[in-house]
């Protein structure tokens, strides 16, 4: 079979990027993906050429209209938002337990001779349409809550230490009562 020399100059291309990834990983083998465009030309992704038209409509694009999409496309695309609404079902307080020194046992105290405690944990149940969340709050969370209440919960995701494990939880910014 005969190869063309567009295909001896893509095969060549595609070779060069390979070889440069396999020199780059210190003899370990990577993946590489080649994007290629498609749609003459149009970008393989949520946003196309048409998309970023720098005319809307008849009337010329201004700087403060391009900034306004930019900022609506950013908004979309790095949005990071949890909103729920959701009936307060149960409310717990974990006292903390006391500080010992692990290597005698002996209790831990402070600069008048009192003992010390771990701080206390609160916990809150959510009841929402599909489940339910046992999440660590705040203790002003804790105390503005109340039990058989619906709120709206608002926040975003994040990773908490939950007995010092990284676990990923809504973290909450803002809630309404709304029954």
């Amino acid at each position: 079979m005969k190869t063309t020399e567009k295909q001896d100059r893509d095969f060549d291309k595609k070779f060069d990027l390979e070889h440069e990834a396999f020199l780059a990983s210190n003899g370990k083998t990577i993946p590489v993906t080649i994007h290629k465009p498609v749609n003459n030309g149009e970008a393989a992704n949520n946003v196309g050429l048409k998309d970023m038209s720098p005319k809307i409509g008849e009337d010329e694009m201004t700087m403060d209209k391009f900034n306004e999409m930019m900022a609506l496309y950013n908004a979309r695309v790095n949005a990071n938002q949890v909103t729920l609404s959701a009936q307060i079902s149960a409310r717990e307080v974990q006292k903390g337990k006391e500080r010992s020194d692990k290597a005698t046992g002996a209790p831990i105290l402070d600069s008048e001779g009192n003992q010390t405690f771990y701080p206390s944990r609160y916990k809150i149940t959510l009841i929402f349409k599909g489940g339910t969340l046992v999440q660590n709050v705040s203790e002003a969370m804790y105390n503005e809550l109340e039990l058989n209440s619906t709120y709206m919960f608002k926040g975003s995701l994040g990773f908490v230490k939950d007995f010092g494990q990284d676990v990923l939880s809504p973290i909450w910014q803002s809630w309404e009562k709304v029954a």
